[in-house]
């Protein structure tokens, strides 16, 4: 096989290694990946000329734009005794050819007979990345689209009652894009393991058939995986003004995804779940509070609860699930009353989970009667005031999964 026109009678192996290991000298980090891929890629473009030879190293053995100058002034010191000369556009040429490398193609400057043997410098446009039918168009014309991660970072460790509206919606946008682990639970319906328990007689059975029914291979079987329910109850009285929409978007998230049961209360409970299925956040949230009529006015936190347990609609929805209440613990009814409530409620649900934001200061106390009453019901007790608080809360949820009730962990203590 004749080698390529530039080296016919060089071997290219020791070539590319070569200039691998200058390149490496000056700083650019061409492994041994990269060598190996610039001298297939040598044998398939054939370079015909020091342009040619240009692009095909630099698209194989530079991975970092920062070493571009290095890779130049190599390059440059290899074959040339002065800088080389290339264009920095990026439009494609007239003319150019474009060599096939399976789904993409990469374009190149025309032939201008410029070769090692006729000329020291030679004219090349910046190769551009196609697909079979089409070239991409100028990447100065487009405009790339905000991070969120960026946008969200600096918000990260700020107090949610301490942002604006146009903040919070962003923080609650992030978070119905990132919410994926939902809590699940163990189903009576039975799936194919290798890992399982349990022999799955009629599988192994069918399997001997083929064996002379000698069952030289036990198959086995698990429960399958189903999602646990969700009930996520809101306080949207005046004392939770701040933290109310921000805790409405992570509730609608949970009704998109985990297909929760979403109810609020202020004097009395209503449920909202059909309310939070907007495809549009704003809307949703908007349509809901026109829905609340006794929206940031006084709470009642026990009688909101009887309200769930003792419906025989909405009671059945609590059976089993995790139940998140997002409340401060202000409550004008007696403690008494909310105690037993919630001690029908630990019975009913499989994790209770509350969310007050005033936790999150260093002095906080349950003094509040409300509050003092339902915490010894509680599995887990967090701020939720901030998004990097708030991934403690996600993380609660996610944990509550499996068949039986886990004991009371530690965070069921204020911190």
């Amino acid at each position: 096989m004749n080698g390529p026109i530039l080296f016919r009678s060089v071997d290219i192996a020791v070539f590319a290694t070569s200039l691998a290991n200058r390149l490496r000298l000056n700083g650019v980090g061409a492994g041994m990946a990269s060598t190996e891929r610039f001298s297939r890629a040598f044998f398939c473009c054939q370079p015909d000329d020091k342009s040619s030879l240009y692009w095909v190293a630099r698209t194989c053995l530079v991975h970092d734009r920062r070493d571009l100058a290095a890779f130049d002034s190599v390059f440059a010191e290899v074959f040339d005794d002065q800088s080389l000369a290339v264009s920095r556009g990026l439009n494609s040429p007239k003319h150019a050819t474009v060599r096939s490398f399976g789904s993409v193609a990469m374009r190149s400057a025309p032939d201008n007979g410029l070769s090692l043997a006729s000329g020291r410098n030679a004219a090349a446009r910046q190769p551009e990345i196609v697909d079979n039918r089409s070239v991409v168009e100028d990447p100065k014309d487009s405009v790339l689209p905000e991070l969120l991660p960026s946008a969200v970072s600096k918000m990260a460790d700020t107090p949610f009652d301490q942002l604006n509206a146009e903040d919070l919606t962003i923080l609650g946008t992030w978070l119905e894009q990132v919410l994926t682990d939902y809590p699940q639970r163990l189903s009576r319906r039975l799936r194919a393991s290798a890992k399982g328990r349990q022999v799955d007689l009629r599988a192994t059975l069918l399997a001997a058939r083929a064996t002379a029914g000698e069952p030289l291979r036990l198959h086995r079987r698990e429960p399958r995986l189903k999602p646990r329910g969700i009930v996520a109850v809101a306080d949207v009285s005046g004392s939770m003004e701040s933290f109310t929409r921000i805790y409405l978007h992570l509730m609608r998230s949970l009704v998109i995804g985990g297909n929760a049961e979403v109810f609020t209360f202020a004097t009395s409970l209503r449920r909202v779940t059909a309310a939070l299925r907007d495809k549009d956040p704003a809307a949703a949230i908007d349509a809901m509070t026109d829905e609340v009529r006794d929206r940031f006015s006084g709470t009642r936190v026990a009688g909101s609860l009887k309200q769930l347990l003792l419906s025989p609609v909405w009671s059945n929805t609590v059976r089993g699930s995790v139940v998140l209440i997002a409340s401060d613990g202000w409550d004008v009814d007696a403690g008494v009353e909310l105690a037993r409530r919630m001690r029908q409620l630990r019975r009913l649900a499989h994790r209770v989970i509350w969310v007050n934001p005033r936790a999150a200061q260093s002095d906080y106390e349950p003094l509040v009667g409300g509050m003092e009453a339902a915490l010894p019901h509680v599995d887990d007790f967090l701020s939720g005031h901030s998004l990097n608080a708030m991934r403690e809360v996600l993380a609660a949820m996610a944990a509550a999964s499996g068949r039986h009730r886990e004991g009371r962990p530690p965070s069921a203590q204020v911190s």
